[in-house]
C-alpha cells in the first residue's frame, strides 16, 4: 500500500532542511525572535504530523517559552537544531 502522505513528508523534510538554516542564521544573531518563534510554532504542529515527535516537542517547548513571555535557552536552540538535522538527513 502506498503511504498517501509519503509526497508531503518528503516535502516536510526538505522545508527542515530550509528551517535549519533559518535557525542557524539566528543562532549567529541574522534572525529576530518574532521569526523563531513562527518557525518554532508551525514546526511544532507540523512535525507531529510526519512522525517527528522529538522534533516536534523541541519546537513546542520553545513555542510554549515565547507564549509564557521569556525567551528560548541555548540548550533549547540546540536541541532544535539536532533535531532539525534529523529530519532534514531523513531518508
Amino acid at each position: 500500500m502506498t503511504d498517501p502522505l509519503a509526497p508531503l513528508r518528503e516535502r516536510f523534510r526538505r522545508r527542515a532542511a530550509d528551517d535549519l538554516a533559518r535557525l542557524r542564521l539566528l543562532m549567529t544573531g541574522d534572525l529576530t525572535a518574532n521569526e523563531l518563534r513562527t518557525l518554532a510554532h508551525n514546526m511544532a504542529g507540523a512535525a507531529g504530523t510526519f512522525g517527528y515527535a522529538a522534533l516536534s516537542a523541541a519546537a513546542m517547548a520553545i513555542d510554549d517559552g515565547y507564549v509564557a513571555g521569556g525567551t528560548p535557552t541555548r540548550e533549547q536552540l540546540t536541541l532544535l537544531e539536532r533535531k532539525l538535522v534529523e529530519a532534514a538527513e531523513d531518508a
